[in-house]
């Protein structure tokens, strides 16, 4: 059985978050803002776009972390920058008619970023040990 360390519980929290409501104020899951997060480069957004960029940042500090050397810190710090622009969303569309609704982060959200912390935890934890 594997052991469980803070790099294989980041992604144990960043499966979770992508079942959990991301935004008070709307039913929006994890899961679907990673799905169409990418629309904030149709009506650029900075606001939208950083947050979901920060998931790709995630899974290839994730993946390829070893063979990346010291540049993982940086990518680390570089992807907890970018999810933090979530604060920024304000409004989110309700419907396809083109109605708003105010929005907070959630539950889905705080537990996406533990998830990102709990990553570099390990990365430096991991460094400390060489």
């Amino acid at each position: 059985m594997r052991k469980i360390n803070f790099k294989n519980l980041s992604f144990i929290f960043y499966l979770i978050s992508l079942f959990l409501p991301v935004f008070l104020g709307a039913e929006v899951y994890g899961i679907f803002a990673l799905i169409s997060g990418f629309l904030g480069f149709i009506e650029p957004n900075i606001y939208i776009v950083l947050p979901w960029f920060s998931n790709a940042l995630f899974l290839f500090n994730f993946t390829f972390e070893s063979k990346i050397g010291n540049f993982k810190f940086l990518l680390s710090f570089l992807t907890i920058t970018c999810s933090l622009f979530t604060f920024g969303i304000e409004t989110i569309p309700l419907d396809e008619g083109g109605a708003y609704t105010n929005v907070k982060p959630n539950f889905g959200f705080y537990i996406w970023i533990i998830s990102y912390l709990f990553l570099l935890l390990s990365q430096v934890r991991n460094y400390k040990k060489k």
